[in-house]
Formats: C-alpha cells, sequence, structure tokens
C-alpha cells in the first residue's frame, strides 16, 4: 500500500469517527417520559351564575365646560397646559380688546352730548307746556317740545343699552373658569386670533368621575335613575367600581338606535381612574348555570383556548370554546364535561401528554 493510500485511509477513519461522535447526541425526551410535574387539580361542574349585560363607553368628569370668548381679537395671556388644576374664578385667559375699548369711549361721548340734549329738550318742553297750560303757546308748539324731549329721550336710553352691550363684550376679554377642575383640551395659544364662540380651552371637574354608555334600544328600558351598577376599568388596571345611574337619556340616536346612559362613580383617593378611559358597564340580567374555570387555567395560544384536563395522571391539553366572563372565571361553552378533572393553573410549564402529581385528591371549586 503506497503511503498515499494510507493517509487518505487515515482521513477517512477520522472523518467516519467525527461523524459517528456528532450524532450520537440523545434525543430529548418525548413528554410522557419526563417527571410527574406536581399540579393542584379541580372538577369540571356546572353552577349558578348571575348574567351580566355589558355596554361600553367612556369614563369623563362631571363637569366639561368649553371656555371661549365673544369677542374677535389677539390672545395676549393662555399660561396654562394641560393638565394643570385651576380653581373657581381663576383668570385663564386674556384677549386684546382695544378695538372694543375705543367703541366705548365713542359711545360714552355721544351719550354725554345725548344726555345734554335730554336736558334742553326737557327744559325746552317743561317751558312750552307751563305757556300751553295759560294759552300763551299753541297746541302745535307744545306737540313739538314733546316729540322732541321724547326723541331725546329715546336716544339716551338707546345709547345706554349699546353701553351696557359692550361693556358686557369687555367681560369676555378676561375668560375665568367657572369650575374647580383641570385643563384637559387646549386649542389655542398666545398670540393666536380668538373667534366669537370658538372654544379655547376645556376645563373639567375629574374629582368625581362618570361613565356615559350607549345602550341599545331593547335594553333601555332595563335602566332606571338610582339602580345600581358594576364599572370596569380595564385600563386602570381591571377596577371595578359600583356606580349609580343619574341619568338616562329619552331620545334616542335615529341613526345607531342607542341610548346614552350616565353612570356617577366616587373617584375618591384612587387616581388610577382618567377621564377618556373606556369602560364598561354591568347590568345584571338573571341567573342561569354554566361551567366556569378560573382565569389563570385557560392556555392561549394564538387565538386558540385550551385547558389541561387530567386523566390517567397525564396532562391534556383540551381546546375549549370560551364564552362570558363573571368575575374572574372564564365560561367555558365547549371542549370540557362536567365530571372530569384539569388543573387550576394551566399557566405552569406543561406539555401535552406529560405525567402529573396531583398535590390533594382533586375537589370542586366554583
Amino acid at each position: 500500500m503506497t503511503v498515499r493510500s494510507t493517509v487518505s485511509l487515515s482521513a477517512l477513519l477520522v472523518l467516519t469517527l467525527t461523524l459517528t461522535a456528532c450524532g450520537g447526541s440523545e434525543e430529548p425526551a418525548s413528554p410522557s417520559e419526563m417527571e410527574p410535574v406536581s399540579v393542584e387539580t379541580a372538577v369540571v361542574e356546572a353552577a349558578s351564575v348571575t348574567e351580566m349585560l355589558r355596554y361600553s363607553g367612556t369614563i369623563q368628569g362631571t363637569r366639561r365646560v368649553p371656555l371661549s370668548t365673544k369677542m374677535m381679537g389677539t390672545v395676549t395671556e393662555l399660561s396654562v397646559e394641560e393638565g394643570d388644576r385651576v380653581s373657581e374664578g381663576e383668570t385663564l385667559i386674556r384677549v386684546r380688546s382695544q378695538n372694543v375699548r375705543a367703541q366705548k369711549r365713542q359711545v360714552e361721548a355721544r351719550l354725554r352730548e345725548a344726555e345734554a340734549a335730554l336736558t334742553n329738550a326737557k327744559t325746552n318742553f317743561e317751558r312750552i307746556q307751563a305757556l300751553y297750560e295759560k294759552d300763551s303757546a299753541t297746541e302745535k308748539e307744545f306737540d313739538d317740545a314733546k316729540t322732541a324731549y321724547e326723541r331725546a329721550q329715546a336716544r339716551v336710553d338707546a345709547l345706554k343699552n349699546q353701553l351696557d352691550e359692550i361693556e358686557d363684550t369687555l367681560t369676555y376679554a378676561t375668560v375665568t373658569s367657572p369650575i374647580d377642575g383641570y385643563v384637559v383640551e387646549k386649542r389655542s395659544e398666545e398670540g393666536a386670533l380668538a373667534a366669537p364662540g370658538q372654544p379655547l380651552l376645556v376645563v373639567e371637574t375629574i374629582d368625581d368621575l362618570k361613565a356615559v354608555v350607549q345602550v341599545p334600544s331593547a335594553d333601555i328600558n332595563r335602566f332606571s335613575v338610582g339602580d345600581e351598577v358594576t364599572v370596569e376599568i380595564g385600563a386602570a388596571g381591571d377596577v371595578t367600581r359600583t356606580g349609580r345611574v343619574t341619568q338616562v337619556n329619552p331620545a334616542g340616536n335615529y341613526a345607531t338606535r342607542q341610548f346614552q346612559v350616565q353612570v356617577r362613580l366616587d373617584r375618591g383617593q384612587d387616581r388610577s381612574v382618567k377621564s377618556g378611559m373606556y369602560a364598561e358597564v354591568l347590568l345584571p340580567r338573571g341567573e342561569t348555570r354554566a361551567i366556569t374555570v378560573p382565569e389563570q387555567s385557560v392556555v392561549e395560544r394564538g387565538q386558540l383556548a385550551g385547558v389541561y384536563a387530567v386523566k390517567d395522571s397525564t396532562a391534556l391539553l383540551r381546546w375549549v370554546r370560551t364564552g362570558k366572563r363573571y368575575g374572574d372565571r372564564i365560561e367555558i361553552l365547549s371542549g370540557l364535561s362536567e365530571g372530569e378533572t384539569y388543573i387550576l393553573n394551566g399557566r405552569q410549564r406543561l406539555l401535552d401528554g406529560q405525567p402529573v402529581r396531583p398535590t390533594r385528591p382533586a375537589m370542586s371549586r366554583r
């Protein structure tokens, strides 16, 4: 055998041994070969539950006030920002009012002139009246003097009314907060043009809150003022509050056939609930029987939901169809039957087909 053949044979032997070593690793054990896991179990059974009707809405402050002005002018002061707390009577906006003040001065000048003319007309009328009573003035002279006096009085009255309107307009050069609350919307800035009726700020009182929900026409008669209902606010950490119905709008929306219902909430010391959050109002409908399991028993895999059942000391993942939520429990419509045993905490590390060891005998948990 040549040297080249010997070297080739050695290289082939080394490669074979390397491939054998690489391919000799053990495959992962199947779930059935794994060590049993201690689990806590319960028995599936139907129980009486209170069926709840759910209506979606929004959390708002009990009072929400847009602030605007009757004046056309430049905003000279607007120092608050969204989220700032304001007090009733606090000045929030100032609008430049030079044009209106100039109109006021003009009207005041015309008023002084009219009052002087009124005084003169009154004096002349009284003099003609005295002469007329002595038959020293004609009836026409009396009528002309009386007419001139009444016309002068009417002009004074008109100018006074005009002055009152201007002074009322000037009050809108300074906009104050009508409530204790917070600035929730800022729609203008210093230097911007203010137009009559155009909101510049929106203030809202949020110490007391309300849930405003839309209710279908078929359910609106279930609500009455004074009813106690449950309000869930998921964005605030699944906060649940008890509220009282304060308003049921008797007129619905013609397009959607929805009616507005307001539920008053006491915010108290909890600041997690904020205006604008999504809320659901729950109204009891009646008692029904349903199969429910704790929320932590349900395993989610994408769009699928499952529950680990236990059979012959083995965890079997059952795909289920879920229904309504009752507090911290979820209704199971299909996939589990009464009498079966299931694992309470399905979110622990488990595999389908893995051996399990209940920590105690299966017992009923509702």
